[in-house]
């Protein structure tokens, strides 16, 4: 899945916060970092913890786009921080 990516959609890499509520049960101040997403359209994201967490070598967790609050990406030319746009033909 790390080919033909829509700059607008979570990718590899990008940095998120959960919105409250989300099915894993984390609070909205944890930072994830988005590693994959499973087929088709990417209807679910996985996540590891960020660096420097100290469970961040045994947890991983798949969740839908719709549990992400705010999404983050580090590049060159910036930062660029965002609320994901709502897919209706996505799975819930």
């Amino acid at each position: 899945m790390l080919s033909d990516r829509d700059a607008a959609r979570p990718q590899p890499g990008d940095l998120a916060h959960l919105k409250v509520g989300n099915r894993i049960g984390t609070g909205p101040y944890d930072l994830f970092v988005i590693v994959d997403d499973v087929p088709p359209r990417g209807e679910r994201l996985v996540l590891n913890r960020s660096g420097g967490h100290p469970d961040r070598d045994d947890w991983a967790a798949a969740l839908i786009l719709a549990d992400v609050a705010t999404l983050i990406r580090i590049t060159p030319e910036g930062t660029r921080i965002w609320v994901p746009a709502h897919d209706p033909e996505a799975s819930s």
